[in-house]
């Protein structure tokens, strides 16, 4: 069941740990929990040795560093992009997002940790919430335990929109304790670790175990797919076909609420009580809002649970999705890459044919169904000539305005430095993504930075003060803090921290 017992670089020290199996469906967080228990270590230790950092192997959901543990772990546990989409949550998650910023998000995390993670996905925003619930089935830990010799938590259980076992057909049990993840300084596994509550997902029937357990297979086969592989433009008019099929909507998209209605009551009766599904209670108000908002020409962004709802009511099948996907993807579909979903016309290559033909970037973008921005980005990736107009962002203007933006200078002061609109430098960071991609880390550190120091001086600047009367400060930057930079606060500021204690601050 080893991989390895070896030395791990520490800089300071080396200290070997017995490495247990990574077991193809187990999740990083539980491999972690097993490392830790098995080596008798402390948590933080325990994640410094993995990860460089006393708090990463602590996150269940998206943990960072992934170069850091590949390197210290030599290897073992494969690739970083391997481990991020197939042992935690990213792999639900990227499908959705646009293949340049998956693709951004997936390098973060190799390389550190992306705060700001669930904003960037729409978590937050999404009114399904972020607190991720570990869960597993009961019965699975008993053929564990039988077959590798522990319980381990399985990654497809935890995805938010599975709530049942698709292999014993039972409901998941959710551990519920009352500390939140971010306070725990221990894991949660399935037979061992923390204390927790059990609490089983309601399920009333055979009926109902029906429906979840196709939105659960559903969740499955949906988190392989390789990220920035669905376009929403293309989901859209998949949805307004099937519903026009089915008689839910008119030939144009407009959606018939009465049927809606009805057929959606009817498919999920019995459901609407299980957690992360309450938004089916308000089938009468939420429901038309979320079709429509899933499948109208400009679709706004939803949560996969959303589109797992909707692909379930819609489709019978898996394979019957992927086909109707597949059917409605053509040249002009902006961003969709040649993915898992099988070979298609590359709106790339239609607008790298019509250059070479002799159109100018606006024309061949706009035979390729792309903005004139998206073209010159395109042009620049593949090295294709074109004569530029005049333009007042001369190159040198460029230059200064990257130099800026990489040192995460504000977008409207670039802008007034270089002498061109906001828009122009707004324009430019949406065209190159490394730039962009490097002002956000910039300004993140910068905004760091900047409200470390605040905070040390309102410390130093009021010595008797509480945590809570510090918190009454106005702009104390404590929340800031505690969201994005907790490590900082209980590395550095020891005595606070035990003051703070594990308390939810909101």
């Amino acid at each position: 069941m080893l991989y390895c017992s070896g030395p791990i670089e520490q800089p300071s020290r080396r200290m070997s740990l017995n490495l247990p199996k990574l077991v193809a469906d187990q999740t990083l967080y539980s491999w972690c929990g097993l490392v830790h228990a098995w080596n008798g270590s402390s948590a933080t230790s325990t994640s410094r040795s993995l990860f460089g950092s006393p708090y990463t192997a602590l996150m269940h959901d998206f943990p960072g560093l992934l170069h850091h543990l590949a390197e210290r772990t030599r290897g073992q546990l494969g690739e970083p992009r391997d481990i991020a989409l197939q042992h935690t949550l990213l792999g639900y998650f990227l499908p959705l997002v646009h293949v340049d910023q998956a693709e951004g998000i997936l390098q973060r995390v190799f390389a550190g940790t992306m705060p700001e993670l669930k904003m960037k996905l729409g978590i937050a925003a999404s009114r399904i919430g972020g607190h991720h619930h570990l869960k597993g089935c009961p019965e699975c830990f008993d053929d564990d335990e039988e077959t590798h010799g522990f319980a381990y938590w399985h990654i497809d259980d935890q995805l938010p929109s599975a709530m049942v076992c698709r292999k014993h057909r039972r409901p998941l049990v959710i551990a519920w304790d009352p500390v939140t993840p971010v306070h725990r300084r221990g894991w949660l596994l399935p037979r061992s670790g923390l204390k927790r509550k059990w609490i089983e997902v309601p399920v009333l029937g055979e009926e109902q175990m029906d429906r979840l357990t196709t939105v659960a297979e559903y969740s499955a086969r949906f988190a392989m797919l390789a990220p920035g592989s669905l376009n929403p433009r293309v989901l859209a008019r998949v949805y307004q076909k099937a519903l026009h099929s089915k008689g839910l909507a008119t030939a144009k998209g407009s959606l018939r609420l009465t049927a809606l209605i009805k057929a959606t009551r009817s498919h999920f009766r019995g459901i609407e009580s299980v957690p992360g599904f309450e938004s089916l209670q308000a089938v009468t108000g939420d429901w038309p809002g979320l079709a429509g908002a899933l499948a109208r020409r400009r679709p706004r962004p939803g949560h996969p649970l959303k589109h797992l709802l909707l692909i379930c009511m819609l489709f019978e099948a898996w394979e019957e999705f992927l086909e109707a996907y597949e059917d409605m993807l053509s040249p002009i579909d902006e961003g969709t890459p040649t993915s898992a979903l099988g070979p298609q016309v590359s709106s790339i290559e239609t607008f790298r044919c019509h250059v070479i033909a002799g159109s100018s970037i606006r024309s061949a973008s706009n035979k390729a169904g792309v903005c004139t921005t998206t073209g010159l980005k395109w042009a620049k990736q593949l090295g294709l000539r074109y004569t530029s107009r005049a333009k007042v962002f001369s190159d040198d203007k460029k230059n200064l305005a990257r130099i800026a933006l990489m040192a995460g200078a504000d977008a409207g002061a670039v802008a007034e430095q270089v002498g061109v609109s906001q828009i122009t430098i707004n324009r430019m960071l949406s065209s190159e993504p490394d730039l962009k991609e490097s002002w956000c880390i910039a300004r993140f550190y910068r905004s760091r930075e900047r409200t470390r120091k605040h905070f040390r001086a309102l410390i130093r600047e009021n010595p008797h003060l509480t945590v809570k009367a510090l918190r009454q400060i106005p702009g104390n930057g404590y929340m800031w803090l505690y969201r994005h930079d907790r490590a900082w606060l209980a590395d550095n500021l020891p005595s606070l921290w035990l003051q703070i204690g594990p308390t939810n601050p909101d």
